[in-house]
């Protein structure tokens, strides 16, 4: 373990997602965790990468806790869209498939989010992705039914300023 400051500098600098650490309770210090955590210390709703394995025993299971992880993003926007889509869809997927569609809810967030809206390119890994290619086109096909007008332009962030009263507007 390194001290708490140590370990965020070393974390900034390496570009390494936070998940990767592990903060000890009580010490306040954060320590790497392997890559793909053991069962026994993870989340029982996280995915353990390689180590997941679909039986016919666990098969309901893992599909409610692929609904739950849909549903329970943090993100609303992301909750509807996700949830909706495992609601209609987790049913009816083969094994692989779910295998495939735990691979994206692993995924980040804010990172999921700029990729359904086009604000970012996808990597290929996401875009070889079944489940992100098909919620993908229900947002983008949702996306192009408002009022152009209205919407934030494709590729575009929306950042609202503090200051944006004070701009001129166009």
């Amino acid at each position: 373990p390194v001290t708490m400051s140590v370990a965020l500098r070393a974390l900034f600098e390496s570009g390494k997602r936070a998940a990767r650490w592990q903060v000890v309770l009580g010490r306040g210090v954060l320590r790497p965790v392997a890559a793909h955590p053991t069962p026994a210390l993870s989340s029982p709703f996280a995915s353990t990468g390689a180590a997941d394995e679909i039986t016919d025993e666990n098969r309901e299971n893992y599909r409610r806790r692929l609904l739950y992880r849909s549903q329970q993003r943090g993100w609303l926007e992301l909750d509807l869209v996700m949830g909706e889509w495992a609601s209609k869809n987790l049913e009816a997927l083969s094994d692989d498939m779910l295998l495939e569609y735990s691979e994206l809810l692993d995924e980040e967030n804010p990172d999921l989010f700029k990729w359904f809206t086009g604000q970012l390119d996808a990597p290929d890994n996401m875009k070889s992705n079944f489940a992100f290619r098909k919620i993908y086109e229900e947002v983008q096909e949702r996306m192009s039914a408002g009022n152009y007008d209205s919407m934030n332009r494709t590729g575009a962030e929306w950042v609202r300023g503090w200051n944006d009263r004070d701009k001129p507007s166009s």
